[in-house]
């Protein structure tokens, strides 16, 4: 841990010295829960893949021409896909792809939804230990780089189209420091947030241009509580954004806000999970928008008979594919399984121990752990080793070549003795 201690503070300062991502985006495929992000990394050349949509409705948003009333959907899509390029270091790129109608074009007429706004660029570092592996840290840089040309949507995180950037502290605590991912775990995230935004026009309408004065600028956190059972992890979280400074007073989602996520993601293989979630949001619903200065916008005024400013809540689905390492689609020969107690993993347990060896009562404990589970191995070893000789050809009998006779040893017959001649 000495050795880390260097690398760990310079981390941390890294951290607190730059601006940093927001909450509000879902930038990892792995090694995450639904909003916070985990400081443990996912292992040397794992390839994750994940998609992750977000959906809210409002009933009887608008009044249509004729009395009807219309509803005010948003649909968001992102998909992820991230490397983890050795142990402490993960590449993550994220696209975001709207198919929702989210803008109207007055002077054209045109409706619809930017089928591809912007791509997340993520680098994450973590997994980096200290208190006997029960806590690590962790950061992560991001570059959100615009590819649409229509921003600040109702309903939406505010972006004004500039190239956001930033950099997140993590901290984990696990209450298993042998079997981390297996445990109870608590994360929470902080961090600054810049949006980049000073000149750029929010208004989408090159006639009646809105200009941002200054940059936009913001602190998001989040905490998140994690349960993993064999089948399933229980999340709940709680988090949000706090700006420092505010986007332009015609700006939609300008307001400070807080939510809350409770999920759950199904296990049912090892290389296959699904995501179930459900945001709420419990503070920010002020609406500090001013619809009359931004008269001249070209896009969707908030829907009059919305209950808040921002969506009140979102339903979340998610589906992670793990595509490397590959645990499916080939059988290996079970003539060349290794047996021996090295290729059991007593290395990496041995040295394990080892770095948890100063906390005694920790170390007795994960010894009970590993017996258990040793007698798990052994009796599935056992099974499998019966499958193999029930499998192996049975060897041909060779005949039996007849036994030679037995001779026994002739008996000696006893001398007979002859009499005596008298004297």
């Amino acid at each position: 841990m000495q050795k880390r201690l260097p690398l760990v503070l310079l981390l941390s300062v890294l951290l607190f010295a730059a601006s940093t991502v927001s909450a509000q985006y879902v930038y990892t495929a792995s090694g995450r829960m639904v909003r916070t992000q985990e400081a443990l990394t996912a292992k040397s050349g794992a390839l994750t893949f994940y998609t992750h949509l977000d959906y809210n409705t409002v009933t009887g948003a608008y009044v249509g021409n004729l009395g009807s009333v219309v509803a005010h959907s948003i649909l968001r899509n992102s998909i992820h896909l991230d490397y983890a390029i050795n142990n402490n270091i993960t590449l993550a790129i994220n696209p975001l792809i709207y198919q929702d109608t989210h803008f109207n074009d007055g002077s054209t007429g045109a409706t619809g939804g930017n089928a591809l706004e912007h791509i997340i660029v993520a680098l994450k570092g973590g997994s980096f230990g200290f208190v006997n592996d029960y806590f690590y840290v962790g950061g992560m840089a991001t570059v959100m780089i615009p590819i649409s040309n229509r921003f600040n949507s109702f309903g939406n995180p505010y972006t004004a189209g500039g190239t956001e950037i930033g950099i997140n502290l993590l901290l984990s605590y696990y209450a298993d420091n042998l079997f981390p991912k297996e445990a109870f775990n608590v994360n929470a995230n902080v961090g600054f947030y810049t949006f980049l935004d000073q000149g750029k026009n929010i208004s989408n309408n090159l006639t009646n241009r809105i200009e941002v004065a200054s940059t936009s600028s913001a602190i998001n956190y989040s905490l998140g509580f994690k349960y993993p059972t064999t089948a399933v992890d229980l999340m709940l979280e709680v988090w949000g954004w706090a700006f420092i400074n505010q986007p332009p007073s015609v700006a939609y989602t300008r307001e400070s806000m807080t939510f809350v996520t409770v999920a759950g993601r199904l296990k049912p293989v090892d290389f296959l999970a699904f995501t179930l979630g459900f945001d709420y949001q419990i503070t920010g619903r002020d609406d500090q928008t001013d619809y009359i200065a931004g008269a001249p916008f070209s896009i969707l005024r908030r829907p009059p008979n919305s209950p808040t400013n921002y969506t009140e809540w979102r339903l979340i689905l998610g589906l992670q594919f793990n595509i490397l390492p590959l645990s499916f689609g080939s059988a290996a020969d079970p003539s060349l399984i290794d047996f021996t107690t090295g290729s059991q993993g007593s290395d990496i347990i041995l040295r394990k121990l080892e770095d948890i060896g100063e906390d005694k009562e920790s170390t007795a404990r994960k010894i009970e752990e590993l017996r258990r589970r040793r007698q798990d191995i052994e009796k599935n070893l056992q099974q499998l080793r019966n499958i193999l000789k029930e499998g192996e050809p049975a060897k041909k009998e060779e005949p039996k070549q007849p036994e030679p006779p037995k001779t026994e040893p002739k008996k000696e017959e006893p001398k007979k003795e002859e009499p005596k001649q008298p004297k």
